[in-house]
């Protein structure tokens, strides 16, 4: 007996082929060669080839969210230092490069005014918004300030290390700890 093709399942059939080879080959065709159906039935299942870019990019940035909880620390962070610090190595992780050239990819759409990664994009930092606040010590007196903050300086660190400026990537986190210890102005 067949098994059912779900939405759930066809995501799961086709991320591996996006994170292998970009947005720029998610045409429909090869889409659905990786799932093992056909156009049609993909575009059954989501509506439009719009939908579906969208529900996939939906899809990675849950995996690359799971990846990241994966080896999160349990206990939360004692300053915004500490948490900058913990959440570096793990964007780093070498399995979810293909996780932020998808990021890198769908921001530059959205940034040409393509309104469906507008949509996705805002929701998906929306949603690393609030997952970077829950990393924050508990006592921190402005949450959203640190936040932004902090996600501005990833977003940062991401693009120095695609572009190979890593090491500048870790002097900005560097005077970020000095900054925020209170030895070099205030921002703790």
């Amino acid at each position: 007996m067949a098994k059912r093709m779900t939405k759930e399942l066809l995501l799961a059939a086709m991320a591996p082929h996006v994170l292998a080879n970009g947005l720029a080959t998610a045409s429909l065709r090869p889409l659905a060669k990786a799932a093992g159906t056909s156009d049609r039935m993909l575009i059954y299942h989501f509506g439009s080839k719009e939908e579906l870019v969208a529900a996939l990019l939906d899809y990675l940035a849950q995996g690359f969210s799971d990846g990241l909880d994966a080896s999160r620390p349990t206990e939360p962070a004692r300053s915004r230092a500490e948490c900058l610090a913990q959440i570096v190595p793990l964007i780093r992780r070498p399995e979810l490069a293909g996780h932020l050239r998808i990021w890198f990819e769908a921001v530059s759409h959205a940034k040409a005014g393509e309104p469906n990664y507008a949509k996705a994009v805002h929701e998906i930092q929306g949603y690393f918004l609030n997952w970077v606040r829950l990393r924050l010590p508990v006592d921190d007196p402005d949450p959203e300030a640190a936040t932004a903050l902090i996600l501005t300086i990833l977003d940062g660190i991401e693009m120095l290390d695609a572009t190979g400026h890593s090491a500048t990537a870790d002097q900005a986190v560097a005077l970020f700890a000095q900054i925020s210890d209170g030895s070099s102005g205030s921002i703790s």
